[in-house]
């Protein structure tokens, strides 16, 4: 009686370790998208202070300018400038607020709690919209910064 229970033991123990699912390609996509849509965003996020000050500093060298009367281009690059920095910042806003509604910390943090196929595949595919539209956040600031950059270096 007592090799019965051993034998049924061990093919309970197996049976149960064959029942756990291995990860779906899927979901290992989800995985390794979220890190890099995780990286662009812990790349481009202490950038925001940079804006920041930019931007200040664009605003006071566009006084000085005014006060100068010069010419109106040169302002309008200001401007420009300004405006490119501000709207950098309200894409970073908006792209954090819509990821959050997109995906829960367990899922950034931990990967996907479901294996449904379908459900799996669907949040792929926001997270793959997601990071395209980190990456065009990540160059329109870069673009931004760098331009910035090179008007205040002309002073």
């Amino acid at each position: 009686m007592k090799t019965f229970f051993k034998i049924l033991s061990i093919a309970v123990l197996v049976s149960l370790s064959s029942c756990q699912e291995e990860k779906s390609e899927d979901a290992k996509a989800f995985e390794a998208q979220m890190k890099e849509t995780i990286k662009i965003h812990d790349e481009v996020m202490p950038k925001l202070s940079t804006i920041n000050s930019m931007i200040s500093r664009l605003e006071s060298e566009k006084d000085k300018v005014a006060e100068a009367e010069t010419n109106t281009e040169e302002i309008a690059l200001y401007d420009e400038a300004i405006a490119d920095l501000e709207k950098s910042h309200e894409l970073m806003m908006s792209w954090m607020k819509n990821f959050s509604y997109s995906f829960s910390r367990t899922e950034i943090n931990q990967g996907l709690a479901t294996t449904d196929k379908d459900s799996v595949k669907a949040k792929l595919e926001n997270l793959n919209t997601q990071y395209k539209s980190a990456e065009e956040m990540r160059d329109f600031i870069n673009a931004s910064i760098e331009n910035a950059q090179a008007l205040l270096a002309q002073d």
